[in-house]
């Protein structure tokens, strides 16, 4: 375990926080790994009901760390970082809470939609950043995320890539609940303390008829997201765009007409 992850078991809920406030909780692949061993014990254990992840310091995550990405770090993770995660996220048969405050963006907008239960404060900001980036979306979101808010709200917010405030996601269907920030923590606290409590073998069964009709499906779209992205991650022009970020230059478009978007939220 690595301390940017911090684990408290709360009356049945695993607390899951990442805590890497400096970088907006951005993910490095100790953190995905510590991730990945957490969501597996809480998958084991029998103590552990609800599963309740949130990000410290004001931020959800400001998702991949992009240093990630430079073509350099492919011999050091030959398999994506993220990899674990995301296989041990569609592998919990318990339900998992997100409480999200701040920035919630790339896989910290997607995993969302691998959760059963989302509660926002009203600061909270979206964003799907994958194309600005020269990259496709991940964690089966080209599927799931049409599913919850409609084909075009989902083309709209992955192609544009604009951030999306709470409000507008809750009012889509991404986000369940939206509250003050000094109250959403209580909140979604709460919600993971009641679903703790109800009977394990309905709660679990219920939860995994629910995903059942579309989990070959998820698996299904992950794989060939992930095909496509790492052969996005690997070109000159995703490549320029992690370079000019990791040095905090002006992003350009290919056919050099101007600035494009600076990704300030990362």
């Amino acid at each position: 375990m690595t301390a940017d992850v911090l684990l408290h078991l709360d009356n049945g809920v695993l607390v899951v926080a990442m805590n890497r406030p400096a970088k907006k909780n951005a993910l490095t692949a100790q953190m995905y790994s510590a991730l990945a061993d957490a969501l597996a014990e809480a998958d084991r254990r029998d103590d552990v009901r609800v599963v309740l992840l949130h990000g410290e310091g004001g931020n959800f995550t400001s998702g991949n760390d992009l240093g990630l990405f430079v073509n350099g770090q492919a011999t050091e993770h030959p398999e994506a970082p993220a990899a674990t995660f995301l296989r041990a996220v569609i592998a919990l048969r318990k339900p998992m809470v997100a409480c999200v405050c701040g920035h919630a963006v790339g896989i910290g907008a997607t995993v969302l939609l691998h959760c059963d239960y989302v509660v926002a404060s009203d600061d909270a900001r979206i964003r799907f950043p994958f194309v600005d980036l020269g990259l496709c979306p991940e964690f089966a979101s080209t599927l799931l995320l049409q599913q919850v808010v409609g084909r075009n709200k989902a083309t709209e917010w992955l192609l544009l890539a604009a951030t999306i405030p709470a409000a507008e996601a809750h009012r889509a269907g991404l986000i369940n609940r939206v509250l003050p920030l000094e109250t959403v923590a209580a909140e979604a606290l709460s919600v993971a303390r009641c679903l703790a409590t109800k009977p394990r073998q309905a709660l679990m069964a219920t939860r995994g008829l629910v995903r059942e009709a579309t989990a070959a499906l998820v698996r299904d779209s992950l794989q060939r997201e992930t095909v496509v992205f790492d052969t996005l991650r690997r070109s000159p022009e995703a490549q320029e765009i992690f370079r000019r970020f990791l040095q905090r230059a002006p992003v350009r478009t290919a056919g050099g007409q101007g600035a494009a978007t600076q990704f300030e939220v990362l």
